[in-house]
């Protein structure tokens, strides 16, 4: 057990650094000592905001730091994240873990060999809704997940399965105790070199199938998931905070079918502190399960399959 704050830096203070920042400096347990980012005009901006230490270099902060955030470009992660371990310590990597599988696998290896604490921010995770739904076992039959983003020019270097997808990928994953058997993939590219809008069917071992469609080229911002289970059809608005659940239940008294909806009360928070909270509590309980990475690792593993299906198709 640690008996004073986690000395932290952050990695990389672009758009998504910008809120680690901002949420480290809400949490008890957190000395935020550093930052560090090779955009010498983007370090200053956000030193300058938070009041806090810039860095001269990536590794002057690791010396100080007893965990990290790397929030770079996802070709860096494994470099970066490599290092960190190597100067002992504890990282938070935001998603996908790494550009490819070796490099996630690599990383894996690492922290074990340090013993050290490694999450990945999947933040859908721990959003208010799923964690609300998680609280109750499931057996999804069918699940059905839209996620549509206004187009912007943010991450137009990878492909929105990399990108968008792969968050429900993830949860996917969590939903569903079963292996993969069948990948059905379709998408196209509109204005950039990769895939922007993609639709895939997923069937499992155990006879669950998962529809995903994920595009960055909508007109409206949206993120929901439908899951079908025995008697029950369950709605997870993950933008908006809502859950709903709808029954239908055999009436011995009726001898009919009876349907039921309610919607289930959530509490709001905010996703990325309490993930970044999970991450310095494990640090804490020294809590070095590595369940966290792999998973991310499954979750990037599928989503470059789903890529490499759609681009395939691209050169007949």
């Amino acid at each position: 057990m640690l008996e004073k704050k986690i000395k932290y830096g952050v990695i990389g203070v672009g758009h998504l650094g910008n809120f680690h920042v901002k949420q480290l400096l809400n949490i008890d347990d957190v000395e935020l000592i550093g930052i560090y980012d090779t955009n010498q005009q983007r370090l200053d901006e956000i030193s300058l905001k938070y009041k806090i230490n810039k860095c001269d270099s990536l590794n002057q902060l690791l010396e100080s730091a007893d965990a990290v955030s790397v929030v770079t470009p996802t070709t860096l992660h494994k470099d970066v994240t490599l290092l960190a371990l190597k100067n002992n310590c504890h990282v938070f990597i935001e998603k996908p873990i790494a550009h490819t599988v070796d490099a996630a696998n690599a990383i894996i290896r690492e922290a074990s060999e340090h013993n050290k604490v490694i999450n990945v921010g999947h933040i859908e995770r721990f959003n208010p809704v799923f964690k609300k739904f998680n609280e109750n076992k499931h057996h999804p039959l069918f699940i059905e997940c839209h996620r549509l983003s206004k187009l912007s020019n943010r991450s137009m270097d990878i492909s929105v399965i990399l990108d968008l997808m792969i968050h429900d990928i993830d949860l996917m994953l969590h939903m569903i105790d079963s292996s993969i058997i069948n990948i059905v993939a379709d998408g196209i590219n509109v204005v950039s070199q990769n895939v922007d809008l993609a639709n895939v069917k997923i069937s499992f071992k155990n006879g669950a199938v998962v529809n995903l469609t994920a595009s960055r080229i909508s007109n409206k911002n949206m993120r929901k998931i439908r899951l079908f289970e025995n008697n029950c059809y369950t709605s997870l608005d993950l933008m908006n905070h809502k859950l709903s659940k709808h029954y239908a239940l055999f009436s011995q008294t009726t001898n009919k079918l009876d349907f039921k909806s309610e919607d289930v009360s959530i509490e709001k928070y905010d996703a990325l502190r309490e993930e970044l909270r999970h991450f310095c509590k494990a640090i804490i309980n020294n809590d070095i399960s590595l369940s966290n990475a792999n998973i991310s690792a499954k979750a990037l593993e599928v989503a470059i399959e789903i890529n490499n299906i759609i681009k395939s198709k691209y050169k007949k």
